[in-house]
Parts: structure tokens; C-alpha cells; sequence
């Protein structure tokens, strides 16, 4: 006999009160309370009810060094953005995103874990995993740097014990006569903390002519990773850096117009997502349902004259939820409501503007961690659930880059 259908306002009251371990897990056993939780309003309720910040946190450039900003929705109507505990810090080996240690966030996963790439003496560069959201971080070994990196993705595969992988692409930077690599050939390197080791895998070819797009970084969905490369097509890659699907395109209209502008993978709704502004300035967000066929489906078409009456030169980088898309401008984030045209609107530090963001839950614990939790979860059955979801999304230099992350924080 099946069992009656769970009544709407009980399921919110119940997942609205939940932990996010929990939350993420009724989100695949349930499609009905999947939809749910996507829904408007949903994230403010379940923030306010377990007492998290739900915003981003921006990382910009100045004088060739890495700062950040963290921004809150909450906070957003003429207050002053919030900003991580780890940039606040008096002590220098807490000083994770600072003006004293030029250290770019480089990737990131659902479960809130950085991976850090810190620049230091005669070139060399310093590998980190990190989590913010207790002031944490551990030095990793460094791949072979000899070649240029050009994308970097990371993948939480199991929270009890933490179990990662980093999906390095670096391509050979020489003069023609010592390249190793040929053009269009890009080494793909795995760190598997299994091992805490790198290991090469298979060489990525694309045609000589092409290359990854800068402004859209990976995107991890349905165990798959996805880059998308200047000629409107996406790579499709498996946790093991091997192709898993032939190259696909972007959706047919976006092929053929070539008015179509910032152009951007995103993760909606769980499923793999496209969004991009049209040749008469709509936002567009197309979606694939089925990834065997990459049939893309367009899923909204907004107005946003709105936002630029607010914001200078608006690019789409994000969708907060099922309906607040988020818009970047010079100096200012907007979250923008396409169902009723309302919004909140962040204005950024001076120091921030114009360069580097990351979408952050933070937490509040009734039971502090400890500084070396991260490397006993590395070794130890413990749930890593302190954080969830980052996702890198943008890099140009008209805009920032953002970060989209669920990170929680013991205050």
C-alpha cells in the first residue's frame, strides 16, 4: 500500500529546522522536497530557523594581492558587508585571505572546502585545502608546476572520513622549440587525498583554436565536472580527469547570435545550468535535464531593466535561489527578485570592487571545532558537515569572481 503523499507546510516546517547534512540528503531521497527547498523564501526561513548567514564573499586584487569581502543578504539594505573571522585575525598563521599572504582561492566544493594556491618566493607556488569555516587550512603537495594552470576543480566525495579530489589543467606555456605539450593539449593532473598524492592522468586535447573560457569556472553536478570553452561548448570531465561525454554545445540560439554576452555555467536547482544575457539584454537561463541527450531546455527569460537603473554594466553570475538572481556590477551586488522586481543591493568596499566573489551559509555551532579537526577528518570517521557548497563562477576584469559557497562558523 503506498504511503500518503507528506502534506507541503509540514515537510517546510520540518526541513526548514534541519541540519544541512540532513537537508542535502532529503534533497535526494525526495524530489517533492528537493522542489522545495529551492523554492523563494525557503533559505531565509531555514537561515533565520537555525540561525545561519546566508551572503557571499567577494575576493578581489589590490596591488597584486589577493583581499576578500564577505557580503550578506540579510545586511544588505544600507549596512555595512560582514567579513570572514580568518581575515580579522591579529595572528599571522590565521591569516588566511589577506594583504600579507597573497593567496588565491582557486577552486572549491559543496562541502566548503577550499583548495588555495598561496604564490610565494622565485615563482613557486604553495598548494592548501582549507576551511574557512574554522579558521583551518593544510599544506598539500605541490603538482608539477612547470606548465600554466588553467582550471582547477574540487570534489568532496565522502564527508566521513573526507575523502577530495583536485582536478588540476595546466597547459605548456614554452616557446614552440621546448614545448612538451603540444597546442592545444593541457595535462591533467588528480590529487586524491586518499593517496595525498598527484598522479597524471589522460591528456586533454581541444582543437588548437580553442580554448577555456576565463570568466566561467567549473561546475560540479550529477557527479560530472563541466567546463565550458570559448567556442560555446562544454567539456565534460569524471572525477578521474578522463572525458566522459563527447564536447556538447550551448543552446542553439546562443550558437547562432553571437550578440549573446556573458556566458556562464551555474548550478540550478541540482541540474547543470546555463545562464548568459541576450542580444536585447534579457537574462536567459537555460538548464539540461537529462544529460545523456544534453537537450537544453530554457527554463527563464528576465527583464532587467531594473537592475540596470541601479547597477552599472550588470553581468548575471549567479542564482540565490529558484527566483533571485544575482547581478554584479563595478562596485555593487544586487539580489534581484524577477518575480516581483524587488531587490537588495550590497555595496562593496573600495577595496574590493572591480576583481574577485563565494556563497557562503554560515553556521552557528553550540559546540566549537577544534584547529586540527581538518586533518583528523582526513584520518578519522567524522562528519565534515560544517560547510557546504562552493562553487567558483566568474573572472573577468570588469567583474569580480565569485564563489558560491554554504560555510558554517562557530561564533
Amino acid at each position: 500500500m503506498a504511503s500518503p503523499e507528506f502534506p507541503s507546510d509540514m515537510a517546510f516546517e520540518i526541513l526548514t529546522r534541519t541540519s544541512l547534512e540532513t537537508l542535502d540528503a532529503c534533497k535526494v531521497v525526495n524530489k517533492t522536497w528537493k522542489n522545495l527547498t529551492y523554492k523563494l523564501g525557503f533559505m531565509q526561513v531555514y537561515c533565520h530557523r537555525t540561525n545561519n548567514i546566508l551572503g557571499y564573499f567577494v575576493q578581489s586584487l589590490e596591488n597584486n594581492k589577493y583581499v576578500t569581502e564577505f557580503v550578506s543578504m540579510d545586511d544588505c539594505m544600507g549596512k555595512d558587508p560582514l567579513n570572514l573571522p580568518v581575515e580579522t585575525l591579529n595572528k599571522p598563521e590565521y591569516r588566511i585571505f589577506n594583504h600579507y599572504r597573497n593567496t588565491k582561492i582557486e577552486a572549491s566544493s559543496k562541502q566548503g572546502i577550499l583548495c588555495c594556491v598561496r604564490r610565494i618566493k622565485n615563482r613557486n607556488h604553495m598548494y592548501y585545502i582549507c576551511k574557512p569555516s574554522t579558521r583551518e587550512w593544510k599544506v598539500l603537495p605541490n603538482p608539477k608546476t612547470r606548465y600554466r594552470t588553467v582550471k582547477i576543480a574540487l570534489v568532496v566525495l565522502k564527508s566521513s572520513p573526507l575523502h577530495f579530489k583536485i582536478i588540476r589543467l595546466s597547459q605548456d606555456s614554452s616557446p614552440p622549440r621546448r614545448r612538451r605539450l603540444g597546442l592545444g593539449n593541457y595535462c591533467c593532473e588528480i590529487f586524491d587525498s586518499e593517496t595525498y598524492a598527484w598522479r597524471q592522468a589522460n591528456t586533454i586535447s581541444l582543437p588548437y583554436d580553442v580554448f577555456f573560457e576565463s570568466s566561467c569556472l567549473p561546475i560540479n553536478v550529477s557527479g560530472l565536472v563541466y567546463f565550458l570553452t570559448d567556442d560555446d561548448h562544454v567539456l565534460v570531465l569524471n572525477y578521474n580527469g578522463k572525458e566522459a561525454r563527447p564536447r556538447f554545445s550551448l543552446p542553439e540560439p546562443v550558437i547562432e547570435n553571437k550578440n549573446y554576452t556573458d556566458k556562464k555555467l551555474v548550478e540550478y536547482e541540482g541540474k547543470l545550468g546555463f545562464i548568459c544575457l541576450s542580444s536585447n539584454e534579457m537574462l536567459e537561463l537555460w538548464c539540461i535535464d537529462n544529460t545523456r541527450n544534453h537537450m537544453w531546455n530554457k527554463e527563464k527569460e528576465v527583464e532587467i531593466e531594473t537592475v540596470k537603473s541601479v547597477i552599472k554594466y550588470p553581468s548575471p553570475v549567479d542564482f540565490y535561489d529558484s527566483d533571485i538572481a544575482l547581478m554584479m556590477g563595478l562596485d555593487k551586488l544586487m539580489f534581484y527578485n524577477e518575480q516581483n522586481s524587488s531587490f537588495d543591493v550590497v555595496k562593496l568596499d573600495r577595496w574590493c570592487r572591480r576583481n574577485d566573489p563565494v556563497d557562503m551559509d554560515i553556521e552557528k555551532q553550540e559546540h566549537p571545532v577544534e584547529a586540527q579537526d581538518l586533518e583528523r577528518l582526513l584520518e578519522e570517521k567524522s562528519s565534515l558537515y560544517a560547510a557546504t557548497s562552493f562553487t567558483l563562477i566568474a573572472s573577468m576584469d570588469r567583474y569580480p569572481l565569485l564563489l558560491r559557497a554554504r560555510v558554517s562558523r562557530t561564533i
